[in-house]
C-alpha cells in the first residue's frame, strides 16, 4: 500500500486538516460516517501536509525536494506532492520507508516528464500506480489531421528551420465591426506561408532551401505591392471567382465586394509546388528499404512515366515541375502504413513546414485571416496576357492566373457558418439521401460550390461578436 491508497482509505487523516481526499479521477470520497462539507484535497493539498508533519517524522532528503518543488515561481504541484507524500509516508503507521521509496521515484520521474517537450500523457496523471505508459493516440499525436497515418512523434515537435525574407507588407489588423454593411465573397485557400525560406525540418538539413510563396498572404506578397494582386489560382478558378464578384455588385445595389480567405484541410497544402518540394528534401534514400523503393517507384511511374525515382538527384526537379495533381499522388502515396514504417519521410511535417505558422493550428472553414476588395475592372492578370493586357510581373510558382485589388487587413478568424449566414442557416435542417443531418463537410461542399455573396449585416456582425467574446473568455 502507498501513501496515497492509505490516506484514501482512512480519510480522517486529511479531514484532520480540513481537507476531504479525492480519488484518481477526481472524484470526492464520502465517509458513511461523515457526510459535511470540506475542501477537495489536491496534490498541492497533500504536499503540504506532508511538509507541515515532516519535522516531526524526519524524511529530510524527500522534503527538502518538496520544499524546493513548492517554492519554484511555477510550481508543479503534483511532482510537488508526490515528494512530499514521500516525506510523510514515514508518519503512517504500517507504511514508512516501504511507501516512501516509490513516492518519490514517481515524483522525480513526473518532474523529469514535465521538462520535456510535447503533451504530457495521461498514465502520468497517477505516476504512482507505475502502469506502463500508454502509446499516445492518432489523435494526440495529430490533432488536426495533418496526415492520414499515425504519426512516429508529436506533430508540434516538428522543428522547421526558416529565414524570413522581409517580402510581405505589414498585415494590417482590422476589427469585424469595420465590416458591417460589406459584402464578401468566400476564397478557400491552403494555409501554406509566403515569403519564407524553409532550411530543414528536424535534423534534416536541405541541399537547396525552399521558398515558400503564400496562400492567404499572397495579397501582401511583392505581387500585390506592385501589380495589386491578391489571389493566384488557375484561369478557370480566377474567371469565376471575377464573374461572381461581378454578380454580386449587381445583386447588392453596386457595393464593393471584398475576397475573404477561408482554411482549407491541411493536406490542401498538397498542390502547392513548394510542399512537394520540401517533402522531396525531406526524402532520404538510404533510410527507405529497397524493397518500398521499389514500390514506391512503380506506383509513380504507373501515374506518371516520366517520374524520375526516389534514389535520383533530380527528384526535387521532377517535382518542380510536375503538376498539381501528381504533386499530389507523390506525397499521398507515402501516407500509408507500409511506407511510413519503411522509413519513407512524414508527409504530416512537410505540410507543416509548408504552413505559415499562424494557421498551424487552425481548424478548416474558419474565415477572415485575408481580406481585400477586389477590382471591378480589368481584375485580371494572366501569365500569357491577351491583347494590352499587362503580364504577371510575380507569378506564383503554382497557379498562372492572378486577381487584382486593394489589400484591406485581416480579422480575428471565426466559423464559415457564422459569416455565410444566407446559405448556412438553411442547411441546418437539410438531410443527406440517407436521411442523415448534413455534416460540415457537406456544407463546405455546397459552400465550395455555390460561393455566395453575403452582407455583413448586424445580426451576422452579432453572432460573430458573440462567438468572439466568448472564445475569449
Amino acid at each position: 500500500m502507498n501513501i496515497l491508497d492509505y490516506v484514501m482509505a482512512n480519510p480522517n487523516i486529511a479531514r484532520q486538516y480540513g481537507i476531504e481526499p479525492m480519488d484518481t479521477e477526481g472524484r470526492r470520497r464520502r465517509s458513511r460516517r461523515f457526510d459535511q462539507t470540506v475542501n477537495p484535497m489536491t496534490f498541492r493539498d497533500l504536499g503540504l501536509l506532508g511538509l507541515s508533519m515532516t519535522p516531526v517524522v524526519g524524511d529530510v532528503m524527500a522534503a527538502k525536494e518538496a520544499y524546493d518543488e513548492l517554492s519554484k515561481a511555477n510550481p508543479n504541484y503534483l511532482a510537488g506532492g508526490l515528494l512530499a507524500g514521500a516525506a510523510l509516508a514515514g508518519a503512517v503507521p504500517l507504511v514508512g520507508d516501504v511507501a516512501a521509496q516509490p513516492l518519490r521515484a514517481a515524483g522525480r520521474k513526473v518532474a523529469q516528464r514535465l521538462n520535456q517537450r510535447g503533451p504530457m500523457p495521461t498514465t502520468y496523471s497517477n505516476p504512482i500506480l507505475a502502469r506502463k505508459p500508454k502509446p499516445p493516440t492518432k489523435e494526440e499525436l495529430d490533432p488536426l489531421g495533418y496526415q492520414k497515418t499515425k504519426m512516429r512523434d508529436y506533430l508540434s515537435n516538428t522543428v522547421v528551420k526558416t529565414k524570413d525574407l522581409k517580402e510581405k507588407a505589414p498585415k494590417i489588423p482590422r476589427t469585424w465591426e469595420e465590416m458591417e454593411g460589406k459584402v464578401v465573397l468566400p476564397f478557400y485557400g491552403d494555409r501554406t506561408s509566403g515569403g519564407l525560406l524553409v532550411q530543414g525540418v528536424d535534423d534534416i538539413k536541405f541541399k537547396k532551401p525552399v521558398k515558400t510563396e503564400a496562400g492567404t498572404d499572397f495579397m501582401r506578397m511583392k505581387a500585390n505591392q506592385d501589380q495589386r494582386a491578391i489571389w493566384a489560382s488557375d484561369s478557370g478558378i480566377i474567371k469565376r471567382l471575377a464573374d461572381e464578384a461581378d454578380k454580386a455588385r449587381k445583386n447588392f445595389s453596386g457595393k464593393d465586394v471584398y475576397a475573404m480567405t477561408g482554411s482549407m484541410a491541411p493536406n490542401a497544402n498538397d498542390f502547392a509546388t513548394f510542399t512537394g518540394e520540401i517533402f522531396a528534401e525531406m526524402v532520404d534514400p538510404s533510410k527507405i528499404t529497397k524493397k518500398a523503393k521499389k514500390a514506391f517507384d512503380k506506383e509513380m511511374k504507373f501515374n506518371d512515366p516520366t517520374f524520375v525515382g526516389l534514389d535520383s538527384p533530380k527528384l526535387r526537379e521532377w517535382v518542380k515541375n510536375a503538376s498539381p495533381e501528381k504533386r499530389k499522388t507523390f506525397i499521398r502515396l507515402a501516407d500509408s502504413n507500409p511506407m511510413q514504417a519503411a522509413g519513407m519521410p512524414s508527409p504530416a511535417q512537410a505540410r507543416y513546414a509548408a504552413t505559415d505558422i499562424i494557421q498551424r493550428d487552425l481548424k478548416s472553414g474558419m474565415f477572415g485571416l485575408g481580406v481585400s476588395k477586389i477590382d471591378e475592372v480589368s481584375p485580371i492578370l494572366r501569365k500569357d496576357p491577351v491583347g494590352n493586357n499587362p503580364a504577371i510581373m510575380h507569378p506564383h510558382s503554382t497557379y498562372n492566373t492572378q486577381l487584382t485589388g486593394d489589400y484591406f487587413g485581416s480579422l480575428p478568424p471565426v466559423p464559415q457558418g457564422l459569416i455565410f449566414r444566407d446559405l448556412y442557416d438553411p442547411m441546418a435542417n437539410k438531410l443527406t439521401k440517407a436521411g442523415k443531418p448534413f455534416t460540415e463537410a457537406h456544407k463546405t461542399y455546397s459552400m465550395t460550390r455555390q460561393l455566395p455573396a453575403q452582407e455583413i449585416r448586424p445580426e451576422v456582425l452579432e453572432g460573430i461578436l458573440d462567438y468572439l467574446a466568448k472564445k475569449d473568455r
